[in-house]
Formats: C-alpha cells, sequence, structure tokens
C-alpha cells in the first residue's frame, strides 16, 4: 500500500466513525505514512493503517505523535515476526 492510499483508507474510517471530517487529521500522518514506506514498504504501510484504522473504530483519533508510535511498534513487530530490515 502507498502512503497517499493509506491516509485516504483513514480519511474514510474517520468520517465513518466519528462526527467530523477525516481529512486534516488522517493528513497528519501523512509524514509517518511515507517514513514507514521507506523503512519497510508497502505491507508495513498496510499494517500500520490497518491499527490506525483499529483505534478511529474503538472510538479513538490519534494524534500525530500517537501515530508515530504505532509505527515504532509495526515496524518492530515486523522486525520481529519476519526479520525487518
Amino acid at each position: 500500500m502507498k502512503p497517499e492510499e493509506a491516509v485516504r483508507q483513514l480519511e474514510y474510517a474517520i468520517d465513518a466513525s466519528i462526527d467530523e471530517t477525516g481529512r486534516r487529521t488522517a493528513a497528519g500522518y501523512r509524514p509517518t505514512f511515507e517514513r514507514v514506506a521507506d523503512r519497510a514498504g508497502g505491507d508495513a504501510v498496510y499494517a500500520l493503517a490497518g491499527a490506525l484504522a483499529d483505534e478511529v473504530v474503538a472510538g479513538d483519533r490519534p494524534t500525530p505523535a500517537e501515530a508515530d508510535a504505532t509505527a515504532e511498534r509495526v515496524l518492530g513487530d515486523l522486525a520481529y515476526t519476519d526479520g525487518g530490515e
């Protein structure tokens, strides 16, 4: 998954779960997705998008700093489970 696709999917998830527009919130995640894509590729971006979407569906709206922390967990999990980079 490409970073811009991940942002778009989160916009949809936020719009569907919270009574506010998701564009501004999801756009703040773009640098995080780009960093994850650079470090680990599209599968990691997909995993991060899923993790953030789960948080949104649960009623949270992670800040960009919280998205960064989630990204580090996702990257750590990938490194642990499949060798990572």
